[in-house]
């Protein structure tokens, strides 16, 4: 029941986001350059509740019941649901850039909630596995979300975007009513101050104790952000390089989308071997070297670029998985909601840089493939700094802060 709940929430985010984004494309008379920085903005407007708000998140959800919290969440979500219905039917490109931001920040609350459940819910030896069951079951929804998001951004009946946001937000709010209610392992008393800044230090704060949840932290933001900038420029690469439509987006999305997901689920299984702790260094290679391939098939070779795409994603979420596994491992069950909130907010940060910087790439008048070339190979140096924060061990010195 929790993988569903936390699927569907997933699901309206990426239908809300992607939807937009395509209607953008096909409906909206814009360049480019001004579809690259609409698509990069709903992203932003997305990631910028986490970089506020999660520290908020993090502390209620180690304060007050998760359930109540849960609950609350989906009730905003269904009046987000509506107005977006109300939103496309009267083609209002303000009002649905808002509503991106509102569920961001219900998203940004619900986060550390979802994550930390898997504690309360399953053994510590278990916590690995429950973490990719929760998020396989997100990729899934994505996969689905993904698909309906492109079609029905591009489908002249706009209605359809608002009924379909409507029923999903729905199953997750009756699943959530249904769901059982459970006590806080250790909850914090600590006073949220209504001022994020105080509580985003103290949580950052939690994260720089120890290297080796910093180095999963950092690993996790860049997976994080070289997503979102593959993500947020496939509309502008099909409409303007490849001259596409919304089923050639969709195809690209869901190729991308099923690559992570398939990374995520496996990784899991990787992980275990005594080869795990260089599987993210070999990952590291095979995302860099697929993201140079993919300058060369674009915009000829259409089914040698969907490979690329589909390895990129898929060494991804075996990057992924593995930096997960280990922030789940080297994290207090009292702090988990905190240490996942922080996490949010790193990542957030590195969304907003590197979408920000792929924008400012495309208005050079960089290609689109070289730009998703660059950040693909980048990979390398920031798994290399990973690698060389985890390689020290956490020491008495380093609790006191780095």
């Amino acid at each position: 029941m929790h993988c569903v709940i936390g699927a569907s929430n997933a699901a309206f985010d990426v239908l809300l986001k992607n939807s937009v984004i395509v209607f953008l494309a096909f409906h909206g008379d814009i360049d480019a350059e001004r579809l690259s920085w609409l698509a990069s903005l709903a992203w932003i407007l997305f990631m910028a509740p986490f970089f506020i708000f999660s520290a908020h998140g993090g502390y209620l959800g180690d304060y007050f019941n998760k359930k109540s919290l849960a609950l609350g969440l989906r009730y905003a979500d269904l009046i987000i649901a509506a107005l977006t219905a109300y939103g496309f039917y009267i083609n209002n490109i303000p009002l649905l850039l808002t509503l991106v931001f509102a569920k961001g920040v219900t998203s940004t609350l619900y986060s550390p909630i979802k994550y930390s459940l898997v504690s309360d819910l399953l053994p510590s030896t278990a916590h690995g596995i429950g973490y990719a069951a929760v998020e396989a079951a997100s990729m899934a929804a994505i996969l689905c979300a993904t698909y309906l998001g492109a079609i029905l951004g591009a489908e002249p009946d706009r209605r359809m975007i608002g009924l379909v946001a409507l029923l999903i937000v729905s199953v997750s709010l009756f699943l959530t009513i249904a769901s059982p209610s459970r006590a806080n392992a250790g909850a914090s008393r600590t006073k949220l101050d209504i001022n994020p800044i105080p509580p985003t230090l103290r949580i950052l704060q939690l994260v720089l104790q120890d290297r080796r949840v910093l180095a999963s932290v950092l690993a996790l933001s860049w997976y994080w952000a070289l997503g979102a900038v593959y993500l947020s420029n496939v509309a502008v690469l099909v409409r303007y390089t490849l001259l596409g439509g919304e089923a050639q987006i969709a195809s690209i999305l869901l190729v991308f989308t099923l690559g992570v997901g398939l990374g995520l689920g496996g990784g899991s299984w990787l992980n275990r071997g005594r080869m795990s702790d260089y599987l993210p260094g070999a990952m590291a290679v095979l995302i860099a070297t697929t993201g140079i391939d993919l300058q060369f098939s674009i915009p000829s070779a259409s089914n040698r670029m969907l490979l690329d795409f589909f390895v990129i994603a898929l060494a991804s979420g075996i990057y992924a998985s593995h930096f997960s596994s280990s922030l789940y491992q080297s994290t207090d069950d009292s702090e988990k909601s905190r240490i996942f909130a922080a996490n949010n907010i790193s990542s957030s940060l590195f969304i907003v840089v590197a979408l920000v910087l792929s924008t400012l790439l495309l208005q050079l008048e960089v290609p689109v493939a070289a730009c998703l070339g660059l950040f693909a190979a980048a990979t390398m140096p920031i798994t290399s700094l990973v690698y060389a924060i985890r390689k020290k061990q956490p020491s008495d010195h380093d609790l006191g802060g780095i």
